[in-house]
């Protein structure tokens, strides 16, 4: 059933700009009084209004204004024109309704509650004032400079640009915007430029790429890339398009996490603490702290899509290692229903699809994992760690060759190996049986991200017969015996199943990695 604005007492009307947005008697007045709005404009409109200037996703839209009915999407176009009739307000130089291409709208000028009774909507307070909502990182893209190749290479920046922009508008943590001059970044809003000069290289072109501040102008990124390729030009383009749009937005995302103050003054800002926090807590108190964050933020704006992934992660990884044994049905049920609201909030989110892809790992639903992954790497084939956590996926549903191939592709756009990545390899190889090459990766490792490394380098040393293996697997036992969720030491039964719990491999795999694991966990256990 449509969603309708009941009466309320608190809040019969929104402000924002010159208009009014009566709940109570669903009607918009203006400075010349009411203005004439069809049923579905102003639901459209009271959506927005509660959005506190963030994104609301055309899927939002669907599913609630026209209560998941098959639509097409020129409906809702038809809606919005409507809207932009009746607030006088243009699409090329938007002041109350902004498009963000591909998917969705947010309004741009700040919401006001008006006192009841409030004669003709006067403005009164700023709604929950205290706690305003906040905006994603605005990145503004300029024309790029190709004044040096203009004449050998006419077309080669606006092709660049233009596939940097459709890469860039697939990523759902990030305000874009082409830099026309048409907007400009307001004052405290946390904003980027991306630029590019193309030079010659030769009888070729090199490409110089950076990201910058825009309140200070310092460079948070920058790199130099040749233009020419294997394939000729075309591939030369494919290839700078990948590393840019795979590179410079980590480096912004480090900036603003550098910059995020130790009191969050807004929901996006709490937001991106608690997302950091569900990856590096060193406690069970903290990932869970960040778990009550995180669902707070759902309660609060349940169509914020981007709170929901990091959320799954933390059920169905004991809340990022730090309470080994914890994830068990209960958590991964919640997962599961999580995943789902999240991707109804928002499906253009490659890591909504990422995060229900894991969950059917999770309960072996491997056709519905599979159509998953499937629409992240669509989604967004850009974003390494989409890439990296679907090779992981696959390993476990058993297409080897298809993880290996996006760990390869996870490698091109990032070409110096990170820790993870050697994990990665690892895993892959000791599925296989190729112990001495699983030995290698894991040696490249400079600092374990996770639980498994040490346990995977005993089950290598074992299966090598290398001395010092039983003593690996004490230590490793150790830190698991620290962290087990409920104060008790596990048995071998018990650390087998858990281990179990986290690798779902086919049976072909399992014992091939499961056979140098139980041998090592037993020696290590009869030797101690």
């Amino acid at each position: 059933m449509t969603p309708t604005p009941s009466v309320q007492t608190l809040e019969p009307r929104r402000s924002f700009g010159e208009f009014t947005l009566d709940l109570a008697d669903e009607r918009l007045i203006g400075s010349g009084g009411p203005v004439k709005l069809g049923n579905k404009a102003f639901q459209v409109l009271r959506m927005l209004s509660e959005q506190d200037g963030l994104l609301l996703t055309k899927d939002a839209l669907f599913s609630s204004v026209w209560d998941g009915m098959i639509v097409s999407e020129s409906s809702l176009t038809s809606v919005i024109k409507e809207l932009r009739r009746a607030l006088g307000d243009e699409s090329r130089k938007p002041r109350y309704i902004e498009s963000v291409y591909g998917r969705g709208y947010r309004l741009i000028p700040p919401v006001r509650s008006d006192e009841a009774g409030t004669p003709g909507g006067a403005p009164g307070q700023e709604r929950d004032a205290a706690a305003p909502t906040g905006q994603p990182p605005l990145v503004l893209v300029s024309e790029f400079n190709d004044e040096a190749v203009r004449t050998s290479h006419p077309y080669c920046a606006s092709a660049i640009r233009e596939e940097i922009l459709s890469g860039l508008a697939r990523v759902r943590e990030i305000r874009l915007v082409a830099d026309d001059g048409l907007r400009q970044p307001q004052p405290g809003e946390a904003s980027y430029q991306l630029t590019a000069t193309l030079l010659p290289d030769g009888q070729a072109v090199k490409v110089i790429a950076r990201a910058k501040r825009l309140d200070d102008g310092r460079i948070v990124w920058a790199e130099t890339m040749p233009l020419s390729g294997a394939g000729g030009t075309a591939e030369g383009v494919e290839r700078i398009v990948r590393r840019i749009v795979a590179a410079a937005l980590p480096a912004v995302d480090d900036d603003i996490y550098l910059g995020l103050p130790a009191e969050p003054g807004d929901l996006y800002d709490a937001y991106l603490v608690a997302k950091r926090l569900s990856f590096t807590a060193a406690s069970f108190e903290e990932a869970d702290g960040a778990r009550r964050e995180l669902e707070r933020i759902i309660a609060q704006q349940p169509y914020f899509g981007l709170a929901y992934p990091p959320l799954v992660r933390l059920y169905n990884t004991d809340f990022s290692w730090t309470a080994l044994g914890r994830t068990a049905d209960k958590e991964r049920a919640e997962a599961l229903s999580l995943a789902r609201r999240g991707l109804a909030a928002d499906r253009g989110n490659a890591n909504a699809h990422s995060a229900l892809g894991w969950c059917h790992v999770w309960h072996g639903q491997r056709e519905q994992a599979l159509r998953c992954f499937d629409q992240a790497l669509a989604l967004n084939p850009y974003n390494r760690v989409r890439v990296q956590e679907a090779a992981t996926a696959l390993l476990f549903l058993d297409d080897l060759a298809r993880s290996r191939e996006l760990i390869a592709r996870a490698l091109d756009l990032d070409p110096v190996p990170d820790d993870d990545i050697s994990e990665e390899m690892a895993r892959l190889e000791l599925v296989c049986g190729r112990y001495d090459s699983a030995l290698q990766w894991l040696e490249r490792i400079v600092e374990p991200t996770t639980i498994w490394m040490e346990l995977y380098l005993g089950a290598c040393e074992t299966a090598l017969h290398r001395a010092g293996a039983a003593e690996r697997i004490r230590q490793w036992r150790s830190k698991v015996e620290a962290r087990w969720h409920d104060g008790r030491v596990p048995d071998n039964a018990e650390l087998l199943s858990w281990v179990r719990r986290h690798h779902p491999l086919p049976a072909e795999k399992d014992k091939l990695f499961f056979t140098p694991v139980e041998a090592a966990i037993r020696a290590a256990a009869e030797a101690g």
